[in-house]
């Protein structure tokens, strides 16, 4: 309790309040905002607003906000928050009175949140996971998204098997917050609790299933399916994604390149949630792998109109046929550019790849921002990176500006 009001008191006083105004009466140009990755030394990341990211070159260079190490990024409404990985310190960013993009508050973690969810535009859930393999609960908090303040935290377990030894036992790595109604649904997959990231058990997907608001310290229920692997990787948020009707689709991915050793014997594919209902849809599951221009999901994220944007891997590589090159977490890294870009029809299970956008390497993607059916990506080959713009209705592509860097995390409109 006494940490809970330590944090709620340091987010409380380190913030500024900015007034709240009428956005038609500001008639502000409107700028795209997004987290750049540097090159070089600690690759620090900063927070950028440019007007026009579809040509010339994007740089960090005399401009935006830094931020140290890695971080992650998530965008509520119209509220950014960058979160640090090592330096245990979160940021909010906003459209402030003269139509700048500037900080409105800074909060300090007690432990690196690493996933996270949108509730009504309106709150931020951020969870952290079991870096250390043990079987503490995970900290849920609630955090505003209007003011940038945390208003809770909340102790819960997932899912633990302690056998009382280190490394025969299992503990649930999160990887997506997502609530319909009055549930709130987090799928994760297994890793072992010696703090060695091995999955142990890939072969059968979770999710947990809680009462929401008033979250219980237990879940509700655990769901569970045959039909594929463990749901989602690490460092993505959208393990589960919600569509225009509030049906929920999980990814699985349980292969070597995304994580996972051992690797499942199950095909990748997505399994769905009806919406008002809390088991899997027996009738539903899209085996992504071996359907037409399919393969490997590595991650997805909903696009609009039945459909996910999503990188697939065109190929998995056993770490034991090359013992020269470590491919355990090979898509993590930038060695191997072999991810296709493609949209998937959810309901009607097709696998279309986006024209012009060439193989390559992506650890991380924030949520997508979509204006009038388009998408923005970074894009990372050896030689260089670009924004494209995707075409989510045709699966066609738009090469824009140079990234001066080596990605750009996301992208976000705060006007």
């Amino acid at each position: 309790m006494k940490n809970t009001l330590y944090i709620l008191v340091l987010s409380i006083l380190a913030s500024i309040v900015l007034p709240s105004c009428d956005e038609d009466d500001l008639n502000f140009d409107r700028g795209i905002t997004f987290l750049i990755k540097t090159t070089g030394g600690d690759e620090p990341e900063y927070v950028v607003t440019e007007e026009n990211i579809m040509s010339g070159t994007l740089s960090a260079e005399g401009v935006g906000f830094e931020s140290f190490d890695w971080n992650f990024s998530y965008t509520v409404g119209k509220t950014l928050f960058v979160l640090g990985y090592e330096n245990f310190e979160a940021k909010a960013y906003q459209v402030d009175a003269e139509g700048k993009v500037a900080e409105i508050a800074k909060f300090l973690l007690e432990t690196p949140l690493e996933v996270f969810g949108n509730v009504n535009n309106e709150t931020m859930l951020a969870i952290d996971a079991p870096r250390d393999g043990s079987h503490t609960a995970r900290k849920l908090y609630f955090i505003d998204a209007s003011t940038g303040f945390i208003t809770g935290i909340k102790d819960i377990s997932i899912y633990d098997v302690d056998t009382g030894t280190a490394g025969a036992g299992v503990s649930a790595w999160p990887t997506a917050l997502q609530v319909v109604g009055d549930k709130l649904f987090i799928p994760f997959y297994l890793v072992d609790d010696a703090g060695g990231y091995t999955t142990p058990n890939p072969d059968k997907a979770y999710v947990a299933v809680y009462s929401y608001p008033n979250v219980e310290s237990e879940p509700i229920k655990i769901i569970e399916s045959d039909k594929t692997s463990n749901i989602g990787v690490n460092g993505t948020s959208t393990g589960l994604i919600q569509n225009d009707e509030g049906h929920l689709f999980s990814y699985s991915s349980g292969s070597y390149l995304g994580g996972f050793l051992p690797v499942t014997t199950k095909p990748s594919g997505i399994l769905k949630i009806n919406n008002g209902e809390s088991e899997f849809d027996e009738d539903y599951f899209f085996d992504v792998e071996n359907a037409e221009n399919g393969g490997i999901l590595f991650w997805m994220d909903y696009a609009g109109e039945g459909k996910a944007l999503a990188r697939l891997l065109v190929e998995d590589v056993d770490p034991a046929t090359d013992p020269g090159y470590d491919f355990y977490w090979g898509a993590f890294g930038r060695g191997i550019f072999n991810q296709k870009l493609v949209v998937i029809d959810l309901d009607a299970k097709t696998i279309t790849p986006v024209a012009d956008v060439p193989l390559n390497a992506k650890r991380y993607t924030t949520p997508l921002l979509i204006q009038d059916g388009m998408t923005y990506v970074s894009i990372e080959t050896e030689d260089e990176a670009y924004v494209y713009q995707v075409d989510i209705n045709n699966a066609t592509a738009i090469r824009g500006a140079k990234i001066e860097g080596k990605t750009i995390k996301g992208f976000c409109d705060l006007y």
